[in-house]
């Protein structure tokens, strides 16, 4: 198994990115920073040299779906059989990608069809550990990896953390590009599962992630908040994804209600409410009319 990290970059924080690329290096064949336009390019690349990696270097901010597969052409024509997609803060514990490795090559033996295996990550800010996810009917079902022992099947992994085969991005395709941000590997695990594969979690895997900058309290529930457009990309893209075919009906029921609920407590609660509630309303508007791609402002 030949190993190609894909590393999207976007004005990250360089103390940060330098704890990333040491958890990884020694775990992987091979490192690429794919950067959309970070104002410290230069420290990036100076850092890329110093860790060995590759640099994609893009003028402008492509978004990360966009940037994953530029990482997935470099890995397809260099050699690699795999992809191990991180974020610019996702730290690796040691261990993991081996963990990953042989539990994906295990699955593939059992079950065949394994589109990509991740991390039980534990998020930062709500100090949570994640969950796997199946939709049964119009149920969504949350399982706890608290207890066990062997990876679970979940309807999808995030996009950090994940080991991903090219054989299988051959068959299920690309990553959606004109999603941009937000709910690329939902996507992408939605239409690999309509192509008969599984995706599934690891819980002997362990990766810190941070979502969002910061949380507010919604009763029990702390709940990530983003700067104001990543509001509009997730709303636009939730609301398109539930209409598309391959999306099951729980996760349209699920992406439907929590739009709502972004309506109701993002304008109410989190900072900068006046331009959330404008920037949601277009997201909505935008998703009804099938407009994809970056936010055109104006």
């Amino acid at each position: 198994m030949q190993i190609l990290a894909v590393a999207v970059t976007y004005n990250p924080d360089i103390a940060l990115l330098v704890r990333v690329l040491r958890s990884v290096a020694s775990q992987v064949q091979g490192i690429v920073l794919v950067d959309n336009g970070s104002g410290n390019a230069d420290d990036i690349r100076r850092l890329a040299l110093e860790s060995q990696a590759q640099v994609i270097d893009n003028k402008s901010n492509l978004g990360i779906a966009a940037a994953q597969n530029q990482g997935l052409a470099l890995a397809r024509g260099s050699g690699f059989t795999h992809i191990l997609l991180l974020d610019q803060d996702t730290v690796l514990a040691p261990g993991v990608v081996a963990d990953l490795a042989a539990n994906l090559e295990a699955l593939e033996r059992e079950h065949g069809r394994v589109a990509a295996i991740g991390p039980a990550y534990y998020e930062l800010n709500s100090q949570k550990q994640t969950r796997a996810y199946r939709a049964q009917g119009a149920r969504l079902s949350r399982l706890s990896l608290k207890d066990e022992t062997r990876p679970l099947a979940s309807d999808f992994i995030i996009a950090s953390g994940s080991l991903i085969p090219l054989s299988v991005l051959e068959k299920v395709g690309a990553f959606k590009e004109d999603l941009f941000i937000d709910l690329v590997d939902v996507e992408w695990c939605f239409r690999a599962h309509e192509a008969g594969y599984k995706s599934y979690l690891s819980p002997t895997a362990s990766v810190e992630h941070r979502l969002g900058n910061g949380t507010v309290r919604i009763g029990s529930r702390q709940v990530a908040v983003h700067v104001p457009i990543r509001n509009y990309y997730w709303v636009r893209n939730a609301l398109w994804l539930a209409r598309q075919p391959y999306t099951p009906l729980a996760w349209r029921l699920y992406f439907v209600s929590r739009s709502l609920a972004f309506l109701a407590t993002y304008t109410t609660l989190a900072d900068k409410r006046a331009l959330r509630l404008q920037l949601i309303a277009r997201g909505i508007r935008d998703s009804l009319r099938g407009r994809l791609g970056p936010l055109v402002q104006g």
